[in-house]
């Protein structure tokens, strides 16, 4: 139980929105196992029972899928494809059956013992993505044993009334079961923004943050606290002034959230007439049905990096083909944009022989590997080329940082391509191919790269962390990372301009153009398009339809004569302050 003063702790926001409530501190729930010998006449019975439990298993997962389909569709239904996949996995399944006939040991003992060697292992992967998969592991793992146990979990069935939910993991099936009349908001000490839960929490727009490590320890039940999915910040013991903060910040969402609604079907255009392509970001499959439903024009940036840290193996050329395929039918004929697959950094497959390297940022990633690795390029190429034979497809290159790469990698592109037409394949032979401009290399030679590509597309983070030297993730300079600061405003200038002057389109897919204030000074910079998370899309275009270019135009003009980020946000505060007020509570 924490001291009656107010503690603010930091993880990652999954899901925006913020809740303010009583928190209920979900305890763990461990299944209580204990080792029995059997005696070689009940070893036949011992594996019966355990086939027992896991068909049991097998159709109370079933019926949350089936549950899940009917209230979400079957995209989120699909998220329990992989817990069937689990029950299904011949290995843990003939482990288990061999090890209770040569060990003579109870099957409980014997399973878990299996499958928690196989859950830590996915734990301690620098994969994210494996990181929050080991959660599915581990739900699969406690139903069976309950099963085996013939008992029943509590769980969320503790909730009386409307909480603010904290817990050390939130399991995949407790998630789907989420009551958002009840559950306000929650949080979690592990997590990820691919864990089941966070999709589940972003689906049915609960405010949420996981990844926070001790959050369990600092929150007391009953106390009350504060989450905001937005900022990825919890507060327990709030002030009486921090509550104010946050129970006006959460009104003016709500309020700001009846506007929404309707402004998804309505163009992404400023009250003079100027058009702004307005599309999403997104990395999971099951991310589609958000984008789509925002009201985005288009995929302004599909990351393909799942298909390679979500297996242990290679992905073939049919499993991406009919994933791209897929996606890019449904948002026909809208765009969308796939990137080449970007491990490295902060992407880790030890199978690629993407290891942990002593400045992974600036090792071994984006085009680099796909150059050096140049089978899996050409494989991925074939299956996205193929994809977009109806033309709605266009391919982009990460971590472009010189003219060389660009000209090898359409080399590749062009010869690929034929080969798929000699082999009869359809293809579009005019599939547009563009660059992420992310390095201060691609800047200052950004005049020679519009030259040689299709279009540019501005990844903000990585462009901001690498101008200004500063790692956003070093909490003692994270001050530092500043997306207004003069040198980052110059770049983009520079970059959109060279870009004009080629008579190519410029796009920004990082965070900055899903900040109502960053995107409107992007648009007074000329930028073509913004790609965007599908959660703030609507409040983006609620900012472009609500300003003049005329006026955002002289703003960008005049900021780009400033000398610091701090003149610049007072230039902001003082010429959109008074128009835009809902934005300024957070962003400034």
């Amino acid at each position: 139980m924490s001291e009656e003063k107010e503690i603010s702790v930091s993880g990652i926001g999954v899901s925006p929105g913020v809740a303010i409530g009583k928190v209920f501190l979900l305890p763990r729930e461990e299944v209580v196992v204990e080792e029995r010998k059997i005696s070689k006449s009940r070893v036949a019975s011992e594996v019966k029972r355990f086939l027992a439990a896991v068909e049991k298993t097998k159709k109370e997962v079933g019926r949350i899928r089936s549950a899940l389909k009917e209230e979400m569709g079957e995209e989120y239904a699909k998220i329990f494809d992989a817990h069937l996949m689990i029950l299904e996995d011949e290995l843990a399944i003939e482990n288990t059956i061999k090890a209770i006939r040569q060990k003579g040991k109870n099957a409980e003992y014997v399973f878990r013992a299996i499958v928690s060697k196989i859950a830590d292992s996915m734990e301690t992967s620098s994969n994210e993505y494996l990181r929050d998969r080991a959660l599915d592991v581990r739900d699969v793992k406690k139903r069976v044993l309950r099963n085996l146990l013939e008992e029943k979990g509590v769980g969320l069935s503790r909730i009386g009334g409307k909480a603010l939910l904290i817990a050390h993991d939130l399991a995949p099936s407790e998630a789907a079961l989420m009551d958002k009349a009840k559950i306000l908001g929650f949080a979690t000490d592990v997590g990820g923004r691919t864990s089941h839960a966070a999709i589940m929490a972003r689906a049915r727009g609960i405010p949420a943050v996981v990844g926070l490590k001790n959050v369990t320890k600092i929150a007391g039940m009953g106390e009350t606290a504060v989450i905001d999915g937005s900022t990825g910040k919890v507060v327990i013991n709030p002030s009486q002034k921090t509550l104010r903060f946050y129970e006006k910040k959460r009104k003016q969402i709500m309020a700001h959230e009846k506007d929404l609604g309707d402004i998804k079907s309505l163009p992404s255009v400023t009250v003079d007439g100027h058009g702004v392509e307005l599309s999403a970001n997104m990395e999971l499959p099951e991310d589609i049905e958000g984008a789509i439903g925002s009201g985005a024009q288009g995929i302004g940036l599909y990351r393909t990096e799942f298909f390679y840290l979500a297996q242990s193996r290679l992905p073939t050329e049919e499993e991406q083909y009919e994933n791209y395929r897929s996606i890019a039918e449904r948002v026909y004929p809208k765009t969308v944009i796939i990137r080449t697959v970007d491990v490295g950094g902060d992407k880790f497959a030890s199978y690629l022989g993407t290891n942990k390297e002593s400045n992974p940022f600036l090792g071994w990633r984006g085009i680099r590997f796909s150059l050096q690795r140049e089978e899996i390029f050409r494989t991925q190429l074939r299956a996205i080329f193929r994809a977009g034979a109806k033309g709605n497809v266009k391919v982009m290159f990460p971590m472009v940082s010189a003219l060389e790469e660009l000209r090898r990698a359409n080399a590749i592109c062009g010869e690929v391509k034929e080969e798929l037409i000699k082999e009869g394949k359809a293809v579009n032979a005019d599939t547009e191919i563009g660059i992420m401009v992310e390095t201060p290399s691609a800047v200052i030679t950004s005049e020679l790269l519009a030259k040689e590509t299709d279009f540019f597309s501005i990844g903000t983070n990585d462009l901001i962390q690498y101008t200004l030297a500063v790692d956003r993730g070093n909490e003692r300079i994270a001050q530092l990372y500043e997306p207004f600061h003069p040198a980052i405003l110059r770049a983009l200038k520079m970059t959109v301009d060279a870009a004009h002057a080629n008579h190519i389109w410029v796009g920004v897919c990082g965070e900055m153009g899903g900040d109502p204030l960053g995107a409107l000074l992007l648009v007074g910079m000329g930028v073509d398009e913004l790609s965007v998370s599908p959660f703030v899309l609507p409040e983006i275009k609620t900012a472009i339809r609500s300003a003049k270019y005329s006026e955002l135009k002289e703003l960008a003009e005049h900021v780009l004569l400033l000398s610091t980020a701090t003149e610049v946000k007072g230039a902001i505060l003082e010429r959109v302050g008074d128009k835009f007020p809902q934005f300024l509570i957070c962003n400034i």
